[in-house]
């Protein structure tokens, strides 16, 4: 009917600060109530009370909640999750943090193109989140992007290689080059065909409509919103 996973941080010099001494509700997942399931909620209830009795023997410094499913862009709380979300709020969680979007994109339908500046080219690197794909001309460094095709852990998952996500998209301001964006997403897009993945994701902070607007005119849909940072009052 319900499971959670709770983790405990240790309070030594070594942990982060906002992480020193805290409990957490790694995740927490229940049947949502239905006439098939009618006494959905009470056990997700028990389960809560539970899991803040085990937080309350361990003395920890304060008591957060997440999401985080060991799965690709599964973290926070979705809002495909109300009935979680309520079982939160009902257990005195409360979201104080960001709200981020998740977007996706079918690698088949992001199409390469010429390149939009003569001489325009790309180089292939180790970035920090993965494979780096640069745009450069002439000696300068246009812009970059880079995505990963190892989002899960394959122990927990039977088949991921086909889903991938942006891990870093930056281009030069006033690089002055139209369509710089889209045909460097196209290059990795013809990079991930390579590698088998069909779906590409990125994600956005739900403040910044600009860098949504940027991502859904490139071909990005919106998966789902979802809220980081919930805390016990």
């Amino acid at each position: 009917m319900a499971a959670a996973h709770l983790l405990r941080y240790r309070g030594g010099a070594d942990v982060g600060p906002d992480y020193r001494d805290l409990g957490e509700i790694n995740w927490f997942v229940c049947h949502p109530a239905a006439s098939f399931w009618p006494d959905a909620d009470t056990a997700a209830d028990l389960l809560m009370s539970a899991c803040l009795a085990q937080l309350a023997r361990w003395d920890v410094r304060a008591r957060a909640a997440d999401g985080a499913l060991p799965a690709p862009a599964v973290y926070g709380l979705p809002r495909a999750w109300p009935h979680v979300r309520a079982a939160y709020e009902r257990a005195g969680f409360r979201h104080v943090g960001d709200t981020e979007v998740i977007l996706i994109a079918a690698v088949p339908g992001l199409r390469r193109t010429a390149p939009p500046l003569p001489g325009l080219a790309v180089r292939r690197t180790l970035g920090e989140c993965g494979t780096r794909l640069t745009a450069h001309t002439d000696g300068r460094d246009l812009g970059f992007i880079e995505v990963d095709t190892a989002l899960g852990r394959p122990e927990r998952q039977a088949r991921n290689g086909s889903l991938a996500d942006v891990g870093n998209f930056r281009t030069e301001p006033g690089h002055g080059v139209d369509g710089l964006d889209a045909w460097l997403l196209g290059e990795a897009a013809e990079w991930l065909r390579l590698a088998g993945a069909d779906r590409l994701l990125a994600y956005e902070a739900a403040d910044d409509p600009e860098a949504i607007a940027r991502l859904t005119a490139l071909g990005f849909r919106e998966l789902v919103r979802t809220d980081r940072g919930w805390y016990h009052e």
